[in-house]
C-alpha cells in the first residue's frame, strides 16, 4: 500500500518538475531573442515571468504565464495529462496621454466584451498609459521539454509567433515618444 501511495507522490513531483523545466526553457528561448527576464512569480500551479525586450522600440514588456490546468487528483491528471495554458501578455507603454485616449479606451473595452482569449482571440486592455494585448494557448508540456534542440526550437518558434501576433495588434496604439 505504501508503494502505491508513493507512486502518486512521485507523479506529482514529476509534474511540478516539468513546469519548472518549461519555465527554464522559456527564459532560455526569450534570452535567445533578446528579451531579459525582469520579474518572476511562482505559485503552486502557476508561474509568471515578465521580460523586457532589449531592442524593441514598441513593446515595453512581455509576460508569459504558465498555468497548469490539471487537478491535483489522480483522475484529473489522467484526464488532462501534461496540458497547461500559456498566457502571453504584451504591453505598449505611452508616457503621455491625451483626452482622445479615453475615447479609444472605451471603444477597446466595448470590442473586448465578447472576445475569448482561450479560443485564440487577442484581447486588448487599454489603460491610461498602457495597452495590453493578451492571448492564451493550450499546450502539452511534454512537446516543449526534454527533447533537446527539437523542443527548444519548437518553443522558440511558438513564442516568436505569439509575440508577432500580439505586436501586430498593438502597432496602432503605439505613439511616438
Amino acid at each position: 500500500m505504501l508503494s502505491f501511495l508513493s507512486q502518486f507522490q512521485h507523479k506529482q513531483e514529476m509534474r511540478e518538475s516539468k513546469d519548472e523545466i518549461l519555465i527554464g526553457e522559456i527564459v532560455f528561448a526569450m534570452t535567445r531573442i533578446n528579451y531579459v527576464a525582469i520579474t518572476f512569480h511562482a505559485h503552486d500551479d502557476r508561474q509568471a515571468v515578465t521580460f523586457k525586450p532589449k531592442d524593441d522600440p514598441m513593446l515595453h514588456s512581455l509576460t508569459i504565464i504558465l498555468d497548469r490546468k490539471t487537478g491535483d487528483s489522480a483522475i484529473g491528471q489522467a484526464l488532462m495529462g501534461s496540458k497547461a495554458t500559456l498566457t502571453f501578455q504584451a504591453e505598449v507603454k505611452n508616457y503621455m496621454a491625451d483626452p482622445d485616449d479615453l475615447l479609444h479606451m472605451y471603444k477597446t473595452d466595448l470590442k473586448n466584451m465578447f472576445k475569448l482569449t482561450i479560443a485564440g482571440q487577442i484581447k486588448l486592455n487599454h489603460q491610461l498609459n498602457s495597452v495590453l494585448a493578451t492571448k492564451k494557448l493550450i499546450i502539452d508540456v511534454d512537446d516543449y521539454i526534454l527533447k533537446g534542440e527539437t523542443s527548444s526550437k519548437k518553443l522558440q518558434e511558438t513564442i516568436q509567433a505569439m509575440i508577432g501576433e500580439l505586436r501586430e495588434q498593438l502597432v496602432p496604439y503605439k505613439k511616438a515618444n
